[in-house]
């Protein structure tokens, strides 16, 4: 450039015409070596092998459109909001879960769109994690365009500038609500014997203890039954075990046809069955039910072609303030035992806090 700009001042200033045409050929001369230098260049460039270059000559907007790729093609939902949790960007997968639409979602705020907000109050723990820089991971429901809540596996992101703001917020959505159904089903076939359908000791504990609480703080009169069957273990062993069975599920409906449906009949093991009873007004009342479940048990029982007999032995007692769970199951345990050593066949209804010894009679 400087040579060039020599030659224009030479042409310029002079007149004589041999001066000019010196100048012109060197300039001439000066321009074709020039040319072959860049030749040089380009031929260098060209051989080189694409695979050679190094990760950085890759154009940016190349691995953008991976990105983009990537994000629409991800099976699971994911949703980009800015630091004030209004959404920027989201993924073909969350549109497919919530039945939403683009204009639908961006540019609103996630709470309003169903998402749990990024408050401990909502998502316990997620702010402590972000503010540590850290991911935050659990369980969360979202809200679909047509009001229905699904339960999700959630994880939270959040991306800073270099004052350590946050500027956007990424969440990744998993739809886990069959998984949760089946925890659900499964949670409830824990609580219920598989024989009779009834809740089983597990249940009882449960919602003994629900009913001891709501005894508590509304006086009401509560009571616990035990029903023992007498001489079931002749049943198996004069008809056999499936007959036992179905005599143990036959004893199992009429003891709950026998109950409201805010009663509670439950199977603690064998032949051994509980009744709560809530709300019964009266010990007069809690007197009634008893023996209507006697006299309901004792009627024979068409099993498998054969009338098969067993009568119950049935002991029960009073909540009184003051009483725990086992206190007062043991009081009509007690009571149930004490009906089978007066005879069997009858109820026996335990009004005080004292018990009998207990002895085992079959």
């Amino acid at each position: 450039m400087l040579a060039s700009l020599g030659v224009g001042y030479v042409l310029s200033s002079s007149s004589n015409l041999v001066t000019q045409t010196g100048s012109l050929l060197l300039l001439g001369l000066f321009g074709l070596q020039c040319w072959r230098m860049q030749r040089e260049q380009w031929t260098k460039q060209r051989a080189l092998s694409p695979n050679t270059l190094p990760a950085t000559a890759e154009p940016p907007s190349k691995a953008h459109t991976l990105s983009s790729q990537v994000l629409q093609a991800c099976g699971g939902a994911v949703v980009v909001s800015d630091g004030l949790d209004r959404i920027v960007m989201v993924n073909p997968a969350f549109l497919a879960m919530t039945g939403l639409s683009p204009s639908e979602v961006v540019g609103h705020s996630a709470e309003l769109l169903g998402m749990a907000p990024l408050r401990d109050s909502h998502l316990n723990g997620v702010r402590a994690s972000l503010e540590a820089g850290l991911r935050w991971s659990g369980e969360s429901t979202q809200t679909c365009a047509d009001g229905q809540q699904i339960d999700t596996c959630l994880a939270v992101t959040a991306l800073r500038n270099e004052a350590g703001q946050i500027t956007q917020h990424i969440r990744t959505f998993n739809d886990i609500t069959a998984l949760k159904q089946q925890q659900r089903v499964l949670a409830e076939q824990a609580r219920h014997d598989s024989l009779t359908g009834l809740p089983n000791r597990r249940a009882f504990g449960e919602r003994l203890q629900q009913a001891m609480s709501r005894a508590r703080r509304q006086p009401q009169s509560l009571a616990v039954l035990y029903v023992d069957l007498d001489g079931f273990k002749s049943v198996n062993d004069q008809h056999g075990h499936a007959v036992g069975d179905q005599l143990l599920v036959e004893v199992g409906r009429r003891l709950d046809a026998c109950v409201r449906l805010t009663d509670c009949v439950c199977r603690l093991s064998g032949d051994e069955f509980t009744v709560i009873l809530e709300g019964a007004g009266h010990p007069d009342e809690v007197q009634r039910i008893g023996n209507r479940i006697l006299e309901r048990l004792s009627l024979p029982h068409q099993l498998d072609g054969q009338a098969v007999v067993v009568t119950p032995s049935i002991g029960g007692t009073l909540f009184i303030v003051g009483d725990n769970a086992s206190t007062l199951c043991q009081r009509a345990d007690e009571t149930m035992y004490e009906a089978k050593r007066a005879g069997k066949a009858r109820f026996i209804l335990n009004l005080h806090q004292m018990v009998v010894p207990r002895t085992q009679v079959i």
